[in-house]
């Protein structure tokens, strides 16, 4: 437990790093939103393209908040049950 609590504390520890959705329908929508901004890459004047890209990177800004709440309330959800199953015992 020392080793996690070691790389934690050196900023290490970082799973949404390590996180590759093994559903078969995540890859392919994966491949489809590649060939929709190949797409636009083509089509789109530069200065177009460039905004969709920062409209991009917005909504990924927004996504990863969001994936970092859901995941400090498991924990604490995790933690509480922890407290919870050891306390009644």
């Amino acid at each position: 437990m020392g080793n996690i609590i070691e790389e934690l504390y050196y900023g290490n520890l970082r799973p949404e790093e390590n996180i590759v959705p093994q559903d078969s329908e995540y890859r392919s929508i994966h491949k489809e939103i590649t060939a929709y901004i190949e797409k636009f890459k083509r089509e789109l004047s530069e200065d177009d393209f460039k905004q969709l890209e920062e409209l991009l990177d917005m909504t990924d800004q927004v996504h990863s908040m969001h994936s970092k709440e859901a995941f400090a309330s498991g924990f604490k959800i995790g933690t509480l049950i922890m407290i919870e199953s050891g306390s009644s015992s």
